[in-house]
């Protein structure tokens, strides 16, 4: 009996100790994914390109003053004049491209944007993102880093690249409708990503698509760029190699996740796309859900560094991108 005890005490200790081994494991990875690195904030000493950060940090504090982008909203309409007008400051060309979704509150009124740059080698890249807020009537959602970032990205793009440039013919596409508006689902999410590849599709210019590069999310001041599992070796190769020499490599992390985004109807109509998005809003799992889809989705939580690295990156990245392309079409 005494032995029976014994063994049976032992059992209990060594029970305990397992479970104190493995909490206290759930203990350091939980720590890990809430803990904030300070060192992932965005310094910019110098750049080597005409993105401006800063330009493009204050037309997003005038596309925020419109409010809520909601799809079919006042302020979405002040967003796309918006966008209008800074294109035609540029001198590259503009088309609006408006569609109707079918969405669980009914047909949605809905305008995809498009500012084409000449190229002159045959074929086309699309810089993608989302302008459009997500519908939350309890809050005043403004989506700074979340669809704001990124349009006023795209806007300083356009100005840094200008109306011409050597390679392909570049379309930087502002969608509408990329969130959902109940939950997210494959018919209820990227309307206007979807409309897109429907239109190429009838027009029969889908081919003439050679890459994608959909941005979101880009304007966290604890930036962390997560790797699309589901892009093409070549694609990210050609960002990441020019993060690392320019100095980002901090900000362009290791760590793949998929995520849904309006990279998706691209690639599933077989065009090489790659996301680019940071989806730990504010440096860590704990920061990113008490920031995303909040009213703490604002400017101040949205750095220009932020910006100023993405913009620098993806504008040498495409002249990579392009002699990749080349190299294929050579083959």
């Amino acid at each position: 009996m005494a032995g029976l005890n014994y063994v049976a005490y032992k059992g209990i200790v060594s029970i305990g100790l397992g479970a104190f081994l493995l909490l206290m494991a759930v203990a350091w990875g939980l720590k890990q994914s809430v803990k904030r690195s300070e060192a992932q904030r965005v310094s910019i000493l110098s750049t080597s390109t005409p993105f401006d950060g800063r330009r493009a940090y204050g037309d997003l504090g005038a596309i925020l003053e419109f409010g809520p982008r909601v799809s079919n909203s006042p302020a979405s309409a002040k967003t796309r004049a918006f966008i209008r007008d800074r294109m035609a400051e540029a001198g590259v060309s503009f088309r609006e491209e408006p569609f109707t979704a079918r969405t669980p509150r009914g047909e949605v009124p809905m305008t995809n944007l498009v500012a084409e740059i000449k190229g002159n080698t045959p074929g086309t890249i699309l810089l993608t993102n989302h302008y459009d807020t997500k519908y939350m009537p309890d809050i005043t959602f403004l989506g700074a880093n979340d669809g704001g970032s990124t349009t006023a990205w795209m806007i300083e793009m356009a100005r840094a690249i200008g109306p011409k440039r050597n390679g392909r013919t570049l379309w930087l596409c502002f969608f509408d409708g990329e969130e959902a508006l109940e939950d997210w689902s494959a018919t209820d999410s990227l309307y206007g990503s979807r409309a897109f590849v429907d239109k190429l599709r009838a027009e029969g210019k889908l081919d003439d698509v050679r890459a994608v590069i959909n941005v979101d999310m880009i304007g966290d001041c604890y930036l962390g760029i997560f790797k699309d599992p589901g892009a093409p070796v070549w694609l990210t190769d050609a960002v990441w190699s020019v993060a690392d020499s320019a100095g980002h490599a901090k900000a362009f992390l290791d760590i793949s996740e998929p995520i849904q985004d309006d990279h998706i109807p691209f690639r599933n109509a077989g065009i090489p796309a790659i996301n680019l998005i940071d989806f730990r809003f504010g440096g860590s799992r704990l920061d990113h859900a008490r920031n995303w889809h909040t009213p703490n989705d604002s400017i101040d939580r949205v750095c220009w560094e932020s910006l100023q690295a993405v913009g620098d990156v993806l504008y040498q990245s495409l002249h990579r991108i392009d002699s990749s392309l080349d190299r294929a079409a050579a083959n």
